[in-house]
């Protein structure tokens, strides 16, 4: 939803997780395509993250997406190796990727004291 970035939240959980120097983040948009799937290929094959931010900007992009998503296989690429996406809701989102994906919703809280509190308490991205 609008204002509420779950970066912040997934960073934490690298770092949580001792993947935080083997995440990869990109904010899709025109010309990023190329670039995205550069580093997807280098998550295969290293076990990173990859983070696609925005999905929404490079509706364009997102069959080509589908097909990379589709060709990642469990007995090809490293067992660590997972792709984030965020994305509000476009009908150019690939169905595969949100049937077959772990899905989370990110509201922000109801009312300016909550909505306040929970963005004081985020860490800063750095």
């Amino acid at each position: 939803s609008i204002g509420s970035d779950p970066t912040a939240a997934l960073l934490k959980y690298a770092e949580d997780r001792d993947m935080a120097s083997k995440l990869s983040v990109i904010s899709m948009g025109q010309g990023q395509g190329p670039k995205a799937a550069k580093l997807i290929e280098q998550g295969i094959e290293s076990g990173g993250w990859v983070l696609l931010q925005n999905c929404h900007l490079a509706a364009s992009w997102m069959p080509t997406l589908e097909k990379i998503y589709e060709g990642i296989k469990p007995e090809t690429c490293e067992p660590d190796f997972r792709l984030w996406v965020t994305s509000m809701p476009s009908k150019a989102f690939p169905l595969s990727i949100l049937q077959n994906g772990v899905k989370m919703t990110n509201e922000p809280p109801s009312g300016v004291r909550a909505n306040l509190k929970r963005s004081l308490g985020l860490d800063p991205i750095s």
